[in-house]
C-alpha cells in the first residue's frame, strides 16, 4: 500500500465509477455509499477497513433483527430502514466531519421507505445493532498505545515519516485468535537462493525505470495501487448481484468479508512489525552488506510506485486479496462462479475482470511485484496467511455453504443435471388446531417463487403441490423422502424429495429427484397466531437452491 493510496480522496467521477453495476439492494448500495464518505473523510486503508467491518457487522446483526420484528410486505421496509440506521450511527461515530453527508444520505434512504411501524421497528433495530457493535469495539486498541520504534543509534537521522498502523498488532480481532495466530515464519535468509531470486525478480520488473516490465503488468501495477475498501468490494458485489441472493444473504456476507478483510490487517501488520523486513527500495540500493554474492546493488533504484510507510513482509494487498477471495468461494460453493470486476482510480477507471478467484488473487500478489514494493515470498505469504484467516471467518459466518449435504438427502439413484435457484415466499395461514378448542398455529400453505437459471433468467416457477414448472410447459411434483435442519439459524430445512411428471416433455420431464439446499429464511412468521388472528396469511421471503436430478 503506496503513501498516496492511504490518501487518496475519490473524486465525484471515481465514485460513481465504483458503483459497476445496476443498483442491487439496501446493502450494497450502503456498501458503496460508506466507500464513497470514507474517501471523502481521507481515512488511510487500515482505519477505512475497520470502519467498514464495524459497519457491515451493525448492519447485518440489524438486518437480522428487523426481519424477525415484521413478516410479509412490510419486512423488506423494516430491513431497509435497519440498514440505513446502521450506517448512519455507526458511520457519524466513526467519521464525524461527514456527518452532513451521512445524514443527507439517510434521509434520501428513508424518504423512500414507507411511513408505518415497520420502518419504525426496522430504525429501532438498526440503531440498536449500531450501538451494540460500537460499544464492543471502542476498546479494540485502535487508538494505542504506540509500541514501535525505529531502528536507530543515538544521534544518527532516521526517516521521520510516521509508520502506518503501528498499533494495529494490538488491536482485538474479530474472529481469528490472536493477531498471532496466523503468523508466519521469517523470511528467508539473505544467503539463501529463495532470496537472491525474488530479490533478482523485484529488482528487474519493479524498478520505476524497469525495461522488462511488460505494458500489460504496468497496467496492472497502476491498477492495483489503490487499496482502499471499495476496490475489493466491487469484487464483492459480482457475488452479491448473483440470482437468487436477498437483503439478509447480502448482509451476511459484507458482514463476512469486512470482518476476514480486517483481521487480515490485523494479523499481517503484526507480522510485519515483528519482522521489521527491508523493503526492496532498501535491499537494492544496500546489497553490497546482504552477504548473497547473487545479488548487485543498484545505487539510484527506485520503485515503480512510492513504497508503503510500513515494514514488506508480508504482503498486506496479498492477504487481504486472498481473505476475501477465500470467503467469496465459500459463498458461493457449488454454485456457477460469477464473472468478477472491479474498477481502481489509480488506473483512471479502468475496469478488470476475472472468471475465476485464484486469478483474481494471482493478479494483486504479481501486481506488488511489479510496483516494485514486495518480493514473491512475501505474497506468497500472505496470500497463505489470507487463506488461512478467510477459511476461519466462513466456518463461523457462512456455515451453510460450506456445509456438506447430509447422506441422508442423497437419493438413491441418479444424477444431478441442472441447479436451479429460487426465490420467492414460503406462505403460511394462522389455523385452528384441531381437537384443541381456542389453540392456533400458522401452517404451512405453499411456496411461491420464480425459478431461476445460472445467468439470472427466470426458468420456471414454484408453487403449491409442491410443484416445479418450465416455462416449456413440463413440470414436476415432489414428495418429501427426507429433511435435515439448515446449518445457517433462522432458515428453512434442507429436503429431498421423490419427484415425477405430471406435464408435458420438456426441460424438466426426466427429474426424478430433488434437493432443496441453501435456504435462507422462510421460516414461520413470528406474528401471535391465536383465536383472534384466524385465517390471517404471511408471506415470509426466502431464498433456496434446488438441484435436479434424473436417471
Amino acid at each position: 500500500m503506496s503513501p498516496n493510496t492511504f490518501r487518496f480522496v475519490l473524486t465525484a467521477t471515481a465514485l460513481a465509477a465504483c458503483a459497476l453495476h445496476v443498483r442491487a439492494d439496501v446493502v450494497t448500495d450502503w456498501n458503496v455509499k460508506a466507500g464513497e464518505i470514507a474517501g471523502e473523510a481521507k481515512l488511510g486503508t487500515p482505519p477505512a477497513n475497520r470502519m467498514m467491518a464495524i459497519v457491515q457487522t451493525a448492519v447485518f446483526d440489524a438486518v437480522n433483527a428487523a426481519s424477525r420484528r415484521a413478516q410479509g410486505v412490510t419486512q423488506q421496509d423494516a430491513m431497509a430502514a435497519a440498514v440505513a440506521a446502521a450506517n448512519r450511527v455507526t458511520m457519524s461515530k466513526l467519521m464525524p466531519s461527514q456527518e452532513a453527508a451521512i445524514n443527507a444520505a439517510y434521509s434520501a434512504a428513508l424518504a423512500a421507505i414507507a411511513d408505518g411501524p415497520a420502518k419504525s421497528a426496522g430504525i429501532s433495530a438498526g440503531e440498536e445493532a449500531a450501538a451494540a457493535v460500537l460499544a464492543a469495539r471502542a476498546d479494540d486498541g485502535a487508538a494505542g498505545p504506540e509500541k514501535y520504534k525505529p531502528h536507530t543509534t543515538a544521534g544518527s537521522y532516521v526517516p521521520t515519516a510516521t509508520p502506518a498502523a503501528a498499533t494495529w498488532p494490538q488491536r482485538k480481532t474479530w474472529v481469528i485468535k490472536s493477531a498471532s495466530q496466523f503468523r508466519p515464519v521469517a523470511p528467508p535468509a539473505l544467503t539463501s537462493a529463495t532470496w537472491a531470486r525474488d530479490f533478482n525478480e523485484v529488482k528487474a520488473l519493479g524498478g520505476r525505470a524497469s525495461t522488462r516490465r511488460t505494458p500489460e503488468q504496468t497496467e496492472i501495477a497502476r491498477f492495483w495501487d489503490y487499496s482502499l475498501p471499495p476496490i475489493y468490494y466491487g469484487a464483492v458485489r459480482s457475488v452479491a448481484l448473483a440470482p437468487g441472493r436477498d437483503v439478509l444473504r447480502n448482509a451476511r456476507l459484507y458482514a463476512a468479508v469486512a470482518q476476514a478483510m480486517d483481521d487480515a490487517l490485523i494479523a499481517v501488520f503484526d507480522a510485519k512489525y515483528a519482522y521489521n523486513f527491508w523493503r526492496p527500495s532498501t535491499a537494492i540500493r544496500n546489497a553490497e552488506i546482504d552477504g548473497n554474492d547473487a545479488t548487485e546493488p543498484e545505487a539510484t533504484w527506485a520503485s515503480m510506485i512510492d513504497t508503503p510507510m510500513h515494514p514488506e513482509y508480508p504482503s498486506a494487498h496479498s492477504i487481504i486479496a486472498s481473505a476475501v477471495g477465500t470467503v467469496l468461494k465459500a459463498e458461493i460453493g457449488s454454485r456457477p462462479m460469477p464473472e468478477l470486476s472491479t474498477i481502481s482510480p489509480t488506473a483512471k477507471g479502468v475496469t478488470r475482470r476475472w472468471n475465476r478467484i485464484d486469478d483474481f488473487v494471482r493478479e494483486v500478489s504479481n501486481a506488488r511485484v511489479y510496483e516494485g514494493v514486495h518480493y514473491r515470498f512475501s505474497t506468497e505469504v500472505g496470500t497463505a496467511m489470507g487463506q488461512q484467516i478467510g477459511d476461519a471467518v466462513a466456518a463461523k459466518h457462512l456455515p451453510q455453504v460450506g456445509a456438506a449435504v447430509p447422506a441422508a438427502l442423497e437419493p438413491e439413484a441418479g444424477r444431478p443435471f441442472e441447479h436451479v435457484a429460487a426465490r420467492g415466499v414460503q406462505i403460511y395461514e394462522c389455523r385452528a388446531l384441531p381437537n384443541a378448542a381456542g389453540s392456533a398455529q400458522w401452517t404451512f400453505v405453499a411456496p411461491e417463487a420464480e425459478l431461476l437459471d445460472a445467468r439470472g433468467s427466470v426458468t420456471g416457477r414454484h408453487y403449491a403441490g409442491p410443484h416445479w414448472e418450465a416455462l416449456d410447459g413440463s413440470k414436476i411434483v415432489g414428495a418429501l423422502k427426507a429433511r435435515a435442519d439448515a446449518p445457517q439459524a433462522g432458515a428453512i430445512p434442507w429436503l429431498l424429495l421423490s419427484a415425477k411428471s405430471v406435464g408435458g416433455p420438456g426441460r424438466f420431464a426426466r427429474v426424478t429427484s430433488v434437493q432443496r439446499i441453501h435456504t435462507v429464511g422462510g421460516t414461520t412468521p413470528s406474528k401471535s397466531c391465536d383465536s383472534s388472528t384466524l385465517g390471517a396469511i404471511e408471506r415470509v421471503p426466502y431464498s433456496a437452491d434446488y438441484v435436479l436430478f434424473s436417471s
